[in-house]
């Protein structure tokens, strides 16, 4: 699995870890934040390779699915990227309140 697709299913992960049973969230712990593998996992959990790749698979799509009903990780990906243009202005000589006005008032609308 590539880098980018781990720190995404990392973050959902954080967000949606709650709504997963207990050995959702144990093995899926141990696969990104442990980085064992998926035969590593069968040994751990007295499974197969199989049963481990399945139950990681039906858990990343919960966890998708969750995000595409709540939109969590895009609430906050659209408010550190308001935050980071405001913080850009703020830095500048000349700041432009009523961009940064703006930018707030986005935020609060995301919330």
């Amino acid at each position: 699995m590539e880098l980018e697709a781990n720190l995404k299913l990392s973050l959902l992960s954080e967000l949606y870890k709650n709504l997963l049973t207990d050995k959702q969230q144990k093995m899926l712990k141990d696969f990104l934040d442990n980085n064992l593998s998926i035969s590593e996992l069968a040994v751990e959990y007295n499974s197969t390779r199989q049963a481990v790749n399945d139950l990681l698979k039906r858990t990343f799509k919960t966890l998708e699915g969750y995000e595409n009903k709540l939109g969590l990780l895009n609430k906050l990906e659209s408010i550190k990227s308001k935050v980071n243009d405001s913080i850009d202005e703020l830095n500048k000589k000349e700041i432009n309140k009523k961009f940064i006005q703006v930018k707030l008032n986005e935020i609060l609308e995301v919330l």
